[in-house]
């Protein structure tokens, strides 16, 4: 009773004016402290404990008037997170083991790969994956879960053929074992999907698998936050505040302590994240729910996006922003905001900041060889066209086979999807990507446009698309698909499939005799 009486004088969705105001004074005054604290510390006139302080005392103003202005989305997501947990399956458990395996708690050279493969942070990861996959087998033969025939059906097949590509690759690889681990580790993730894509039945089904996934990403990135906090000094690396005096830009870096999650990760995550709360924003039906909430979580997603700085998510995101804007018929609403966004940085001159943003200190030469990549795929190339059909080893190839032969020894990856693949598969391993790609494509953009399907069917369709596009352009500047785990890119591929097998059944039962279509009303 009280908190619906509560909820009757704040409004449906808007905050009354006061808390507007009071919130956009506090943020000023904050945004001033961090901008002095940040002059303070460039001048040497206050050490990291005055710095904490004055963190400290920002973050109490904000957060106390915070907590007025974002009550109402904050209930909402409080109560739609208790009514959420209680129906999660044994599934959704099991994908949150697979996303904190993939969490990375010390990175390593590549001389410390060969010489001790397996240390204290290897073995957790190695006992969750394994754990897992004893899970998946114990239910599948004791035939509790067949979902054996789910891993070698439609997209979730192309997924499995590619890994067994990279399993054949073994052979060949430099580096075998972490060939054989990698693609084994691969081959748990694409078997997890299949075992959920065999559980799943109704769309609510899914969608509650594909909130449980950004569930577990918007956990991971508040935790980056929070790292802020109690670690500035790493969290906000780079051209920090503790970075370098006079570089152009924002000035801040976001990187992940503890769990290590690099700048890129996060504007990736953060972009996708965003995305999903755009779409929601913005249904295919016209008709919104819990507005303010998924506005809190779109502009906490945005503001992570520009503060970790990764261009090409900036890029996915812009691509996913048009298609969302086209497919969803708000053309004329799209082409009003880029113009209004545009005739703003023109009369304020903002452009000059901008390109500042995007330049990051970087001089031209590094901005044309993307920021180093273009020398490591040069050189990986070179090796693709001497192993032109079987590569050097799928994961192996990279690191072993080309950084650390040219002393990256502790880059993990050579930041590009289709270099990874051609570099440690040849040719072979690129066409179940290609494949996959395009059926996801397809299944997602003719869903998401066909009038006909329910609304259900067509929103999932659609906010599995804008993520879709944000992964596809970072496959060419990071590992998403290649990479344990790849979560984010399983949901919007998990999506396609669904939305494939559901319609096939669909048009499967149209074709029994005797079958009559619903008549509409």
């Amino acid at each position: 009773m009280v908190l619906n009486r509560v909820n009757e004088k704040l409004g449906n969705d808007a905050a009354p004016g006061w808390q507007i105001v009071l919130f956009a004074g506090a943020g000023s005054i904050g945004f001033l402290i961090i901008l002095a604290c940040g002059d303070f510390v460039y001048k040497r006139t206050l050490d990291h404990r005055a710095y904490s302080d004055l963190l400290w005392v920002g973050l109490m103003v904000g957060g106390i008037v915070g907590a007025v202005y974002l009550y109402r989305p904050l209930t909402q997501g409080y109560h739609l997170g208790i009514e959420f947990f209680r129906r999660l399956q044994w599934y959704h458990w099991l994908w949150a083991v697979i996303f904190i395996s993939g969490l990375v708690f010390h990175k390593r050279t590549a001389a410390e790969d060969i010489a001790a493969p397996v240390d204290s942070a290897a073995l957790f990861r190695v006992v969750l994956v394994g754990a897992v996959g004893t899970v998946l087998l114990a239910a599948l033969f004791l035939r509790r879960v067949e979902w054996l025939r789910s891993a070698f059906t439609g997209i979730i097949g192309v997924l499995l053929w590619f890994d067994l590509m990279t399993l054949l690759s073994t052979i060949w690889s430099v580096y075998w074992q972490w060939t054989f681990y990698k693609a084994v580790e691969y081959g748990v993730d694409v078997c997890m999907l299949a075992a959920v894509m065999y559980m799943v039945k109704t769309n609510a089904d899914y969608k509650k698998f594909f909130d449980w996934t950004w569930i577990l990403y918007g956990v991971m990135l508040l935790n980056i936050w929070f790292g802020c906090v109690w670690d500035p000094k790493d969290a906000l690396s780079k051209s920090g505040i503790y970075g370098q005096e006079g570089v152009p830009g924002i000035g801040v870096w976001l990187q992940g302590v503890v769990p290590d999650v690099s700048s890129n990760q996060i504007g990736e995550f953060a972009a996708c994240f965003t995305m999903v709360a755009l779409c929601r924003l913005l249904p295919m039906n016209r008709k919104r729910e819990n507005t303010s909430w998924y506005l809190f979580l779109f502009v906490a997603g945005f503001v992570t996006m520009i503060l970790a700085q990764t261009r090409s998510a900036i890029g996915g995101f812009g691509i996913a922003v048009f298609l969302v804007y086209l497919l969803s018929s708000r053309v004329l609403q799209g082409a009003m905001i880029v113009c209004s966004s545009l005739l703003m940085f023109i009369v304020s001159g903002l452009g000059d900041t901008i390109l500042d943003y995007l330049k990051r200190g970087q001089s031209a030469a590094e901005m044309s060889s993307f920021s180093g990549r273009l020398e490591w795929w040069e050189v990986a190339m070179e090796k693709f066209a001497t192993y032109p059909l079987t590569g050097l080893g799928m994961w192996a190839a990279a690191r072993f086979g080309v950084l650390a032969k040219i002393g990256f020894t502790q880059t993990a990856t050579i930041h590009s999807d289709w270099v990874e693949i051609i570099v440690g598969t040849g040719a072979w391993g690129v066409t179940p990507v290609i494949i996959l790609l395009a059926m996801s494509w397809w299944v997602l953009v003719k869903n998401t446009i066909n009038t006909r399907l329910s609304m259900e069917d067509r929103q999932l369709a659609y906010e599995g698309m804008a993520v879709l596009a944000v992964v596809s352009v970072r496959m060419f500047f990071g590992t998403d698909l290649s990479l344990h785990p790849p979560c984010h890119f399983f949901a919007a591929l998990g999506a396609a499939e669904f939305l494939r097998r559901k319609l096939k059944r669909q048009e499967s039962r149209k074709q029994l005799p005797g079958h009559v279509s619903p008549v509409r009303a």
